[in-house]
């Protein structure tokens, strides 16, 4: 049985008990999760992509006229969205104080896994002291997905804002150590460090390799600070020898290292990006609050991987690249991204406001990648609690807009043009969006 088999058997087990399940904890053990169910539909979005390779998914490689990687077309479309997440663990603590914990967490999206091979997003052993914090091994999910999750979800903005820029959002072999909070004069601050690696992803031609796969590496700090009146985090993750792309809810995945002739790659070395993060929500009061976020996106560029084989005359693409263009040369590139919404509750209801805006990169390429668009993506929501049927249970409706500062490659922070809001800029500029949802919390 391979790894996704047993990823799937797990996530199974797991709804499985969240069936059975009455409460959220039983004794030592805590069941909790959620399942969201989702309908849209959109004016003006992609009815179809006629990309012919998925190594090139952004249109942007040998572009004849008319170009073959252009859009498809676009009209009004309507989306389903099932979502479900469901964590199990155990905790025991000694008299001492110190204890013992173990958890997973399963994420599945319309009956697959919600993040490509990785049904688990989560499954680690821990432990940890009052004194000393928590030390966490297995396999983690990353600061710089969790996080602006959190802060983004509200404002209806996760996708946009959580999984887009640098960086990568599951970490298969991790270690996390997490200190306590300390009291200071200002309010309470937390640190932590993460340190992850994964298996060397050789090509499918492993004789074809000039520069064998590196060992991909990364690290990831972490500061959180609150008083009574904000909660304000800083986040900065770093890697190399990692599969470079802009989607940070992905899974940290290998590099196959360099399958072409240095003449062919000039200036290959191994793929880095980076990604530094600063948010927060301010409390004005009870009822209002007022959410913020900036972010650095650094991405060394990578090109695509043509894997020669003697099963066949010509060469197979292996790998995709990042920010690659018609010279063959990576292609350094900075990008700054920005967050922006507030919220108000009133009873059993809450009204939000929010946007993400994606700025034009910082690069020099013969190629345009995207580097010379930008994107602001906003979102107007409403969420309410529905008691009278489960106090589990919320709806929430909202108006989405995407809309794109000129024709052509989607920003780079977004992993593909149709990204976010499935808006496709090749051939449209904007798009709206009605969402209608329900989510089951416990």
């Amino acid at each position: 049985m391979n790894v996704y088999a047993v990823q799937r058997y797990l996530f199974g087990v797991l709804l499985i008990a969240g069936s059975c399940a009455q409460a959220e904890q039983f004794g030592p053990y805590e069941l909790s999760g959620f399942a969201k169910e989702e309908f849209s539909i959109c004016d003006n979005c992609s009815r179809g992509l006629t990309n012919p390779s998925p190594y090139d998914p952004r249109g942007v490689l040998n572009p004849p006229t008319p170009m073959v990687n252009q859009g498809g077309p676009s009209g009004q479309t309507t989306a389903n969205l099932g979502l479900v997440q469901l964590t199990a663990g155990g905790k025991y603590e000694f008299d001492n104080a110190i204890a013992l914990e173990a958890k997973a967490t399963g994420r599945e999206r319309n009956n697959g896994p919600d993040i490509y091979g990785h049904y688990l997003i989560d499954a680690h052993a821990g432990i940890s002291a009052p004194r000393w914090g928590a030390l966490q091994v297995g396999t983690l999910t990353a600061r710089v997905w969790a996080r602006p999750d959190s802060f983004a979800y509200p404002l209806g903005l996760s996708s946009p804002w959580a999984e887009t820029g640098a960086g990568y959002g599951v970490l298969p072999k991790a270690i996390r150590y997490s200190s306590r909070m300390f009291e200071i004069p200002q309010g309470k601050i937390l640190f932590e460090f993460t340190a992850a690696t994964v298996d060397k992803a050789y090509p499918l031609n492993p004789a074809s390799s000039v520069i064998p796969p590196p060992t991909p590496i990364l690290y990831e700090g972490f500061i959180q600070f609150s008083d009574d009146k904000q909660l304000i985090e800083l986040i900065y993750q770093q890697s190399n020898g990692g599969l470079q792309n802009s989607f940070a809810k992905g899974a940290f995945h290998g590099s196959i290292g360099n399958t072409q002739s240095a003449a062919t790659t000039p200036g290959w070395r191994h793929p880095s990006e980076d990604v530094a993060i600063l948010q927060g929500t301010y409390y004005l009061n009870e009822r209002l609050s007022f959410t913020w976020g900036f972010r650095r996106s650094e991405w060394s560029g990578a090109p695509q991987q043509c894997d020669y084989s003697a099963a066949i005359a010509n060469c197979y693409f292996d790998q995709p690249g990042f920010n690659y263009a018609s010279d063959n040369g990576m292609h350094h590139a900075i990008e700054y991204d920005g967050l922006l919404g507030a919220s108000y509750n009133w009873k059993l209801w809450k009204f939000t406001v929010g946007g993400v805006h994606f700025n034009k990169a910082f690069t020099r390429t013969p190629t345009e990648w995207g580097q010379s668009n930008n994107a602001t993506i906003t979102n107007v929501g409403v969420y309410r609690k529905v008691p009278e049927l489960s106090k589990h249970l919320e709806v929430y409706g909202g108006l989405g807009r995407t809309q794109f500062g000129r024709q052509g490659p989607a920003p780079l922070s977004m992993p593909a043009n149709t990204a976010d809001g499935n808006v496709d800029p090749r051939t449209s500029a904007i798009g709206e969006t009605l969402t209608l949802g329900a989510n089951f919390i416990f």
